[in-house]
């Protein structure tokens, strides 16, 4: 988590923002190799509550990730999903007690078979 300001040096007014800084792949290979076979975000693991959703390129919900279940194997419901772009958001509950999605963490990642 950080805090980012901008100063105006016009006058015209300041901005300051909570963001939060994570790290994830652009693309997976989940083909059993043990290289690349899941796929994950790094860094939420310090945030409270974190929650992962991953949806195809209709809006579908395919995974929900957690801090219990925090990688995805590119299936769903027990079926191995085609190559593709996947996208993604992230949720995490703030210091104040309020759910937050994160805003500039709206992204994508290709699955490669």
């Amino acid at each position: 988590m950080h805090t980012v300001s901008v100063n105006n040096p016009k006058g015209c007014g300041d901005v300051t923002e909570d963001i939060v800084v994570v790290g994830f792949p652009k693309f997976f290979t989940p083909n059993g190799d043990n290289s690349n076979d899941y796929w994950s975000i790094t860094g939420v693991e310090l945030l409270d509550s974190p929650v992962i959703t991953i949806y195809n390129r209709f809006g579908k919900l395919l995974a929900q990730l957690g801090p219990t279940n925090s990688q995805w194997d590119g299936s769903f419901n027990g079926k191995l999903l085609p190559e593709s772009d996947y996208w993604f958001k992230l949720t995490y509950t703030a210091g104040d007690g309020q759910t937050v999605t994160a805003k500039y963490i709206n992204n994508h990642f290709s699955l490669k078979r």
